[in-house]
């Protein structure tokens, strides 16, 4: 059996009585505002295969019987306020391939360290256009599934991948602003540059007199009848 409630406008905080729903299979309550905590109850549904909790606003720790639902072949909780994901088994990708474990593991994140998720397939970004979008049109953003998001400039899922900014043992802060110190020393320099050019094109302008400008000066200071 499935339950599919996406996209319905539902807010509020999840029931712990979702436990008691051990007869489903497939869960779907992305594209919502539900908040509050993921509750424990939802480790005891042992026959789910299908779980979709993206696209709300669930907040805190996600709980740690969700590592423990073998038969488990989707997981999405991307776009949430999740802080810390337990271990979670890699999941049987044959049936959804790289969508199959999704969480706000990708960078930039909207914390000072991205969620680290080990095995997840793929990361969410958190971008402002894409959160600008969900308080717009909060239907259109969860329609969207990572095969629709290819490339990581302006989308917002990506394969679990090392970026070169980690190998390089900085955080995405720390490379901004070495970023931008850069380019205001560069722009130091250039200004620099052009106004030295300048101050010594008007001195060159000031001390070089004409031969006869020379004779006139001469003149005119001790008199043409002397």
């Amino acid at each position: 059996m499935k339950i599919n409630l996406s996209n319905n406008g539902l807010s509020g905080r999840l029931s712990e009585s979702i436990g008691d729903l051990t007869f489903i299979k497939e869960l779907d309550l992305s594209g919502n505002g539900i908040k509050g905590s993921i509750p424990t109850e939802i480790g005891l549904l042992s026959n789910l295969t299908y779980l979709r909790l993206s696209y709300n606003a669930f907040t805190g720790a996600a709980p740690k019987g969700l590592g423990m639902m073998s038969g488990l072949q989707l997981l999405q909780l991307q776009s949430n306020w999740i802080t810390d994901m337990p271990n979670i088994p890699i999941l049987n990708r044959s049936t959804y391939g790289k969508s199959s474990f999704v969480a706000d593991c990708g960078v930039p994140s909207a914390f000072d360290e991205a969620l680290k998720c080990d095995n997840c397939t793929m990361c969410f970004e958190y971008l402002l256009q894409y959160a600008r979008l969900e308080l717009i049109a909060p239907h259109l953003v969860s329609s969207l599934n990572c095969n629709q998001m290819i490339g990581n400039a302006n989308k917002d899922c990506y394969p679990q991948q090392d970026r070169q900014v980690d190998e390089w043992g900085l955080n995405y802060g720390t490379f901004a602003a070495a970023l931008l110190t850069s380019f205001v020393v560069f722009c130091g320099m250039v200004a620099h540059s052009l106004y030295f050019f300048y101050w010594r094109s008007n001195r060159r302008e000031t001390v070089t007199t004409s031969p006869t400008e020379d004779n006139d000066y001469a003149l005119s200071s001790i008199g043409k009848d002397s």
